[in-house]
């Protein structure tokens, strides 16, 4: 978690510290990279692990720094939440801040880093953002616990980020997360209106000019100066 997120846990000294399992309103991120697993089995397992932990180590950046709080790695995809297990007004603006950062800044970074180790030339990667009320809190055995977020909203989230493969946009922000901004985006499109599976109702998906297909190979074809990578 970031810092001042832990900072305020720490200081709710009663009984409702927000590890404890509660219900709140958040904007749940999942991300994943496209083709990573079949790149993997072409390379030496130690240089595959390098290679991923570079990865994992820029994006977490990204989401700490704009206040979201890191869930799981689930082998080369994350899953973050912002607006738990501390309450966020602004939740849905940072998550979309977060997501234009991995896109446009750190994914561009780590794939001038893969050119210049000649490893590969580079990824791209899918996210989804969805917005709405999830249960978080500890959950597992007295021996083994771990922080989640679940609920209709978290998998709606992963399965918006899963409808992003072989899309123009690489990433799906549902109507609920664009309702609850608060600061506006200029270049917020709407994409369409679709079916989600375990939905009952058709999901609005918008998606920022910055995630298309079009920038992306503006940005490859641009360059980027691998400059120091998160560590």
């Amino acid at each position: 978690m970031p810092e001042a997120v832990v900072e305020q846990v720490l200081a709710r000294t009663d009984s409702d510290l927000r590890l404890g399992g509660v219900s709140l309103e958040s904007t749940v991120m999942f991300t994943d990279l496209r083709g990573f697993t079949t790149f993997s089995e072409s390379l030496p397992p130690a240089r595959v692990i390098e290679c991923l932990n570079v990865y994992l180590s820029e994006m977490t950046e990204a989401i700490l720094d704009h206040g979201g709080t890191l869930v799981s790695y689930e082998g080369d995809g994350i899953m973050a939440v912002f607006g738990a297990p501390i309450e966020q007004p602004d939740h849905a603006d940072r998550a979309i801040a977060a997501s234009r950062e991995m896109l446009t800044e750190r994914l561009p970074k780590w794939n001038a880093w893969l050119r210049e180790h000649e490893v590969s030339d580079g990824f791209k990667m899918g996210i989804g953002l969805n917005t709405g009320m999830v249960v978080s809190g500890n959950v597992g055995s007295e021996r083994r616990l771990e922080y989640t977020a679940i609920g209709d909203t978290t998998n709606t989230a992963s399965r918006l980020q899963g409808m992003t493969k072989g899309q123009s946009h690489h990433l799906y922000i549902s109507d609920t997360t664009r309702e609850r901004l608060q600061a506006e985006v200029e270049d917020l499109v709407f994409i369409d209106e679709f079916e989600v599976r375990g939905r009952q109702q058709a999901v609005k998906i918008w998606s920022l000019d910055a995630a298309s297909d079009a920038a992306f190979e503006e940005r490859k074809a641009r360059g980027y100066a691998p400059g120091a990578l998160a560590k």
